[in-house]
């Protein structure tokens, strides 16, 4: 039994002087780094694990924290009748018909950017389309399938926490979208996010979202950020579906890089 735990590990060791030695003579003729790292993977032992969305939704670390932030949303009634969207999972459902209130699962998209001494967290809300101007015209000025909207979480590692929403590619915090600095609104527990009909612009009152003396044209429904079924954002490139030129998806957006933008950019 002993000669043969030995003859293992002999060959195991033989096997790795030739794998090292390989990487030697792959590095002498210019293989570079790429031919070495392959070889590194096939070493035993534990491999990194990618630290992308899923693997945050996934942590202990960051798997609670987007939980427990998930926005809750007060769904702005439309006063043609038309607009009754809930935000829903772009993979099976982009029509107004399956993502209304009362019928389409309640989604949003996550994704984390950790930078030194601060941790963002991103809320991405999918919706078929988008009526900016409220008017029951298919075809008016405003209109297009495809919209994203987004509730970014700050939390600094002092255990401060703020939030902004996006409107009409800005953002609002402490000041609407239209004002040149948003600033940050201080945050306690679950945002609570108005959200207005048509144009799916939010803000943190139910007025003044879409324009300066827009009024709120009564309350839809409410969306506890509990029911929001949590999808790892960054799965959704993958799918490669086609967007409408006016939507910008969250991945090619400024924000999703640099959570710290007053526009939501392309």
């Amino acid at each position: 039994m002993r000669r043969a735990q030995a003859t293992l590990e002999l060959v195991l060791l033989l096997g790795l002087v030739v794998l090292v030695g390989a990487v030697v003579v792959g590095a002498a003729r210019g293989a570079g780094p790429g031919w070495a790292e392959r070889i590194a993977r096939a070493l035993p032992g534990e491999r990194a694990e990618r630290r992308d969305d899923r693997w945050a939704l996934r942590s202990d670390r960051y798997g609670p924290l987007l939980r427990r932030h998930a926005p809750t949303l007060v769904l702005e009634r439309d006063r043609w009748g038309e607009d009754a969207a809930v935000p829903v999972d772009v993979a099976v459902c982009r029509r107004p018909a399956c993502a209304a209130l009362g019928t389409g699962l309640p989604v949003a998209f996550t994704h984390v950017v950790d930078r030194p001494g601060v941790t963002y967290l991103q809320y991405w809300l999918y919706y078929p389309d988008s009526r900016a101007t409220h008017a029951p015209v298919a075809d008016r000025l405003g209109y297009h399938p495809d919209d994203w909207e987004g509730v970014i979480v700050r939390i600094t590692d002092a255990g401060e926490t703020a939030v902004r929403v996006t409107a009409h590619q800005g953002v609002v915090g402490l000041r609407p979208w239209w004002a040149g600095d948003p600033g940050w609104r201080p945050l306690a527990g679950r945002p609570r996010v108005h959200r207005a009909a048509g144009s799916h612009a939010m803000g943190f009152a139910p007025a003044g979202i879409d324009a300066p003396l827009d009024r709120w044209n009564g309350t839809l429904g409410e969306l506890d950020g509990a029911r929001l079924r949590l999808v790892p954002a960054d799965t959704a490139p993958a799918l490669r579906l086609r967007y409408d030129p006016a939507a910008v998806p969250p991945w090619r957006k400024r924000l999703w890089r640099d959570p710290e933008a007053t526009t939501t950019g392309g």
